[in-house]
């Protein structure tokens, strides 16, 4: 994987997947996110359109542009998952299907995932963590320590 660079230092130049890191509202935790760079048009009250490329969850306050201020990112070289929160073990494999299950993620905003509080984990076989957790380091812990016994 390339290296993370500050996006308040330097942005992507061309549109595109990129992997994003930043923190959220859970104390200690980094969420990786595989999303697009895209153009945002915002229309003014004066008729003039502000063109700039910027994350698809990027938000528009008051015709200026609002990430999240640890934003990072990093070229999508394909190694990690679509969500990955980093700090703290790794998933551990179905008993039953052998695979890891997927983290997945939403609430607090949709398509913003540094507001995202609601956290499950989804795999093939449906023999899941279907509970919806606020700490994914709780759901982790909780998934992990049901399939090691």
């Amino acid at each position: 994987m390339s290296q993370w660079i500050k996006y308040s230092e330097q942005k992507p130049e061309k549109a595109g997947v990129y992997l994003w890191r930043m923190d959220i509202n859970v104390d200690g935790v980094k969420l990786i996110v595989r999303d697009d760079l895209i153009y945002h048009t915002l229309d003014t009250l004066y008729g003039k359109e502000i063109v700039e490329l910027l994350p698809r969850f990027a938000e528009w306050h008051n015709f200026r542009k609002v990430v999240p201020k640890s934003l990072e990112w990093a070229e999508d070289d394909n190694s990690k998952p679509d969500i990955e929160v980093e700090g703290f073990e790794l998933i551990l494999e179905c008993p039953f299907c052998h695979k890891v299950p997927d983290l997945k993620a939403t609430g607090g905003g949709g398509l913003h995932p540094h507001r995202w509080n609601k956290f499950w984990l989804h795999h093939s076989c449906e023999w899941v963590c279907s509970d919806i957790y606020h700490n994914p380091k709780n759901l982790i812990k909780f998934w992990n320590n049901a399939v090691s016994k």
